[in-house]
């Protein structure tokens, strides 16, 4: 009897051992699949939004640069001066820092498409905007990376959440994306130029 509660006991823990390691196998499968996906769509971007993004990155990790709108243009930021500076470091073009209120009108001389809410779904590198309230750059997925709240009035990130990479699987989501609270969608897609070469053949140039 004894040896026969022995060996249930044993075929059970087993079990239970290799369930746990097939959980962790597929968890981590999905992980790395998220990854890959993850990276193939950043290789995909324009080198631009690229620069963008790592920029907008960098500073979110590094918490000597937090909230302010009265000391807004380093190492402080709000959401405005954020993704204005992300745009001048991504090499847009953009020589000043522009309000919510003037991106739909001002990014489109940059290359930008605007969209409204609703005719396209958001990709990373879209800049999400409600004009005269917030913006944001769109990571995908319904994550964001922006500067959002100020915690303590002093400079530098308080609590790590002022400026943000915000994920859908945290604690802190993104009622701006997660809610869509945005009215308009601007992603980069360039400009073009057509001229006529000697021959008199059309063709198409980008201009970056």
């Amino acid at each position: 009897m004894r040896k026969s509660l022995t060996l249930f006991l044993t075929l059970t823990l087993t079990l239970l051992l290799m369930s746990s390691l097939l959980l962790n196998a597929f968890a981590a499968d999905d992980q790395v699949q998220a990854y890959l996906e993850e990276k193939k769509e950043e290789e995909s971007l324009d080198p631009k939004v690229r620069a963008m993004i790592a920029w907008a990155l960098e500073i979110a990790e590094d918490d000597s640069h937090g909230y302010s709108q009265s000391h807004r243009f380093g190492p402080n930021y709000d959401c405005s001066s954020f993704v204005s500076t992300a745009l001048m470091e991504g090499g847009f073009g953009l020589k000043d820092y522009v309000f919510p209120s003037d991106m739909v009108e001002i990014l489109p001389d940059y290359g930008f498409v605007v969209y409204k809410r609703g005719e396209t779904e958001p990709r990373r590198g879209d800049i999400l905007v409600r004009p005269h309230v917030h913006v944001e750059i769109c990571m995908g997925n319904g994550e964001c990376v922006s500067a959002h709240q100020d915690s303590d009035w002093r400079s530098g990130d308080g609590n790590g959440h002022e400026i943000e990479y915000r994920r859908a699987d945290s604690d802190y989501v993104c009622p701006f994306c997660q809610n869509e609270e945005y009215t308009y969608i601007l992603r980069y897609e360039g400009t073009e130029i057509t001229f006529q070469i000697p021959e008199g053949e059309v063709q198409t140039q980008e201009i970056s």
